[in-house]
């Protein structure tokens, strides 16, 4: 098939969103299949001369990754059996907040032919940026995601800066360790507040000392 054979709408939704570098995509027939090159999450977007067709499709599910269907309707941004429905200008931001809610959580290190390499682990935090959606929140404005590392001495959580000296308190070097996954946290900067993925509110008695003085200047930083 040649680039001129497929559908003037799969080619007008893709050049919406083919200058995004942290995905890949690749075009059917009848779809744009995507994949973010760093946590392989799969992306599927079809395109429907209605709404009604677009809730129709969004009932076919093809495995795990996330379903958008494009449709004409000037202004149309909402969710349907799991599908995002819009229009194709509110495309190319969505993924962009798809990749910003895509966030690293760890690495194992592996032999892969002879050869050490490091093997890298991230998450989607999916229930999040639909809570965000609905509130209008921007990250870097309005929240900021870190990572946390649980102590596994005094089950304290860690901010990841802070992770070597804690660690070594414990006597504890942390070059040795070959692998390490960590908590992914939302600081909400405008509610004072910390979440985990599932919108759940982190209490202090649950941090460290360290990652305790890193928040408070975190949010000391965002009011001044």
């Amino acid at each position: 098939m040649k680039y001129s054979e497929l559908d003037s709408r799969l080619r007008k939704v893709y050049s919406r969103i083919r200058m995004l570098d942290d995905y890949h995509w690749d075009l059917g027939e009848d779809k744009i299949l995507g994949r973010h090159k760093k946590s392989n999450l799969k992306i599927r977007i079809r395109v429907a001369n209605s709404r009604e067709e677009a809730e129709k499709l969004s009932e076919v599910k093809e495995g795990e990754g996330l379903d958008i269907v494009v449709v004409p309707d000037k202004s149309t941004f909402y969710i349907h059996n799991g599908t995002f429905i819009m229009t194709s200008k509110f495309l190319k931001g969505t993924l962009v907040d798809i990749n910003d809610h895509i966030v690293w959580k760890g690495f194992k290190v592996v032999e892969q032919d002879g050869k050490l390499i490091q093997e890298d682990f991230y998450e989607y935090l999916g229930g999040r940026f639909i809570e965000h959606l609905k509130n209008s929140m921007t990250i870097g404005q309005d929240f900021v995601f870190w990572q946390f590392y649980k102590c596994e001495v005094c089950g304290k959580y860690v901010d990841i800066d802070s992770v070597r000296s804690h660690l070594r308190s414990h006597g504890i070097k942390i070059e040795d360790k070959d692998e390490m996954m960590y908590e992914v946290f939302e600081i909400n900067l405008i509610e004072g507040k910390v979440y985990d993925k599932y919108g759940k509110e982190v209490k202090e008695e649950k941090l460290s000392e360290e990652a305790k003085d890193f928040i408070k200047e975190t949010f000391e930083s965002f009011k001044s």
